[in-house]
């Protein structure tokens, strides 16, 4: 917090700092009854409305200037995704307010699940499931990765400055559903997990047992949105792996199939 370094809130003695942080906060799911009226298509769980920023808090983050969200914007996410202004591969926005899933998807989000909370499995958005909008009107209903359009991805940061996993646990579950496999990723402090909005996922809250007591395990969420930069243009990412900018995907569950020569069981995130 740029601007409340003063509170002697001591999170770790007594969870998160209700100033900022309420239970049932973190709802930031698109509300898909639109779908389920006009296509009979069951709208994902949402996410159990765990502990998350107040509405005033989350609109400070959004729209008022913070150092370290800037820092992270103009130099971090063009590391991860590079990029020269002679050859652009994308050009990556937040998800516009209002615009796109309407007023309960912000497009900055936050979690601090502490022990004892439950989590339910879902997704923080898909294009081929947007309400009528602007947005709509103008690209329509596609499957995320389509060639030629926007992709919808989450940048998800560990905020933690110590995170005794072993310990404590708390990763973040990434589920198959074709093979009802998971994967767990470890929330290392300062670790940055790249992952398209369609993919099912759920945060697990810290073990009830050990030392964790109830210290919060704070993680970052930004909602972007790639806009291709030509026409037809391929939306993955198989040149930043081929170049080795990315590391190798990880391959697990369903995306295994076809490459169990290789004896891999693990995903591409």
């Amino acid at each position: 917090d740029d601007n409340n370094n003063d509170n002697d809130w001591d999170d770790i003695q007594n969870g998160p700092d209700p100033t900022r942080w309420q239970k049932g906060g973190l709802m930031d799911l698109p509300t898909l009854e639109h779908l389920e009226e006009e296509e009979d298509v069951e709208a994902p769980g949402n996410s159990g409305g765990g502990v998350g920023l107040s509405d005033e808090a989350i609109h400070d983050l959004c729209f008022q200037h913070h150092d370290a969200i800037q820092e992270f914007e103009t130099q971090i996410l063009s590391n991860i995704f590079p990029s020269n202004d002679n050859n652009p591969n994308y050009k990556i926005c937040r998800l516009p307010p209002n615009v796109v899933l309407g007023e309960t998807v912000s497009p900055l989000t936050a979690n601090a699940p502490i022990a004892g909370d439950v989590y339910s499995y879902h997704i923080d958005a898909d294009p081929n499931m947007t309400p009528p909008s602007p947005w709509t009107d103008i690209y329509g209903r596609y499957m995320n990765r389509s060639r030629g359009k926007p992709r919808f991805m989450s940048c998800l940061v560990y905020l933690n400055d110590e995170w005794k996993y072993d310990e404590w646990g708390g990763p973040t579950r990434f589920l198959d559903v074709a093979t009802d496999t998971y994967y767990d990723v470890e929330p290392k402090p300062g670790r940055v997990v790249i992952m398209d909005q369609d993919i099912t996922h759920s945060v697990v809250a810290p073990k009830e047992e050990g030392s964790v007591g109830k210290r919060p395990r704070y993680s970052l969420v930004w909602k972007l949105i790639l806009h291709p930069v030509r026409e037809g243009q391929d939306m993955t990412f198989r040149r930043f792996h081929e170049m080795n900018i990315w590391p190798k995907p990880i391959l697990w569950g369903s995306a295994q199939r076809g490459n169990e020569d290789e004896h891999e069981s693990q995903t591409d995130l």
